[in-house]
């Protein structure tokens, strides 16, 4: 009867122990990676961060500006409220009612275009991580918006 078998099996399996003994011969004992597919992993996980860390800086930034934005607003708001109560305005942030400015945002109040800050007052809002500064005008000049961006 010919089945195609060795006739002895204990060989096939010495053969195949034998193999496996030689250095460099990968066993199912092994574990790890080769060098070869760190560097692969290495080199798709640098060319990933170098496509997301300047989209996170940008990201951030905006972020900052939307916040100096709407503190800015929020002041001119406060500074506005202050003038129906006084008939003048304030040129510090610390007597404005209910103003609560975050931390690292730099706001100065100064006169607006008529040059006296009993009829008009001028916002500038700014921070470190902003890629914007921001200033609001009370009184701007004809053809001019309230707020102006500026680097």
């Amino acid at each position: 009867m010919a089945t195609g078998l060795p006739c002895e099996p204990w060989r096939a399996v010495r053969l195949a122990s034998a193999l496996l003994e030689i250095p460099g011969m990968a066993t199912r004992n092994d574990t790890g990676f080769t060098l070869l597919e760190l560097l692969v992993v290495v080199s798709i996980v640098g060319i990933l961060a170098s496509i997301a860390l300047p989209q996170y800086a940008s990201y951030r930034a905006r972020g900052f500006d939307a916040i100096v934005e709407s503190q800015v607003r929020h002041i001119a708001t406060g500074e506005e409220a202050y003038c129906a109560s006084r008939s003048t305005y304030s040129d510090d942030v610390t007597s404005l009612e209910g103003m609560v400015i975050d931390d690292g945002v730099t706001i100065s109040i100064t006169t607006g275009n008529s040059g006296d800050l009993a009829s008009s007052f001028k916002i500038h809002g700014s921070h470190p991580q902003a890629a914007h500064e921001y200033d609001w005008v009370s009184d701007p000049l004809p053809g001019e918006p309230n707020v102006v961006i500026s680097n």
